[in-house]
């Protein structure tokens, strides 16, 4: 895998610009820290979270793909949300593929380059910080751009994806029981990890990655 850190020449890969991009809001995951609810339809200021991340990340992908754990609660998260029928909806249906199965079928149904892949318990996610990591990861062909802190951790449920390569590393890694995202993103060609202290220069208070994991989180977020 070829590491591209921020302040790295861009110009050496070949620009793939494309206007048109996808969001992808995995909403499959299962919810053990707030069951027997599913944390999709937990609701911040009367909103369901997934909503709120609906609406946030649309003004910068012309298409939004939620990937549901299957048709009931993907029928469930229709019931609840504005404009359902511009949302499209897959499902966790490819065998053996465990927590990645939803990131892979909604890759596989993009219709753009590139998406961007958020949780559906990100209600603040910043569309500015989103459009950047899309501008970063298009205009110079990178496989991904995902943030990364300076501890090392990555954000790679806050991050975007060519799909085409993204696809294909999953489908190889599923096949050796791999589950993990960051396990698969050494598999990418050129992945660009963005520092986030670039992304606080859009967002100096890095809500933009705030998930909502546990109600005590949520009653924090609340008070």
């Amino acid at each position: 895998m070829l590491i591209i850190n921020w302040g790295t020449a861009s110009t050496k890969r070949k620009s793939v610009m494309e206007t048109k991009k996808t969001a992808l809001i995995l909403a499959g995951g299962k919810s053990q820290r707030f069951y027997p609810l599913d944390k999709c339809f937990i609701t911040l200021n009367n909103k369901p979270l997934i909503q709120h991340a609906i609406d946030r990340i649309s003004s910068v992908t012309e298409e939004i793909i939620v990937a549901a754990r299957d048709e009931e609660q993907g029928r469930r998260i229709k019931k609840i949300i504005e404009n359902s029928n511009k949302i499209v909806f897959v499902f966790d249906s490819s065998e053996g593929a465990g927590p990645l199965a939803g990131f892979l079928s909604g890759l596989e149904r993009a219709s753009f380059s590139y998406s961007i892949v958020i949780g559906c318990d990100m209600p603040f996610v910043d569309p500015a910080v989103a459009k950047f990591l899309l501008e970063i990861a298009s205009s110079a062909g990178y496989d991904a751009a995902v943030p990364k802190w300076g501890n090392g951790m990555l954000e790679p449920l806050h991050a975007v994806y060519q799909n085409a390569p993204m696809r294909a590393a999953i489908k190889e890694e599923v096949r050796k029981g791999v589950e993990k995202i960051s396990d698969i993103l050494l598999q990418l060609q050129n992945v660009y990890f963005l520092p986030v202290a670039r992304i606080r220069d859009i967002d100096p208070g890095l809500k933009t990655f705030t998930n909502i994991n546990t109600a005590e989180e949520l009653k924090k977020i609340i008070a």
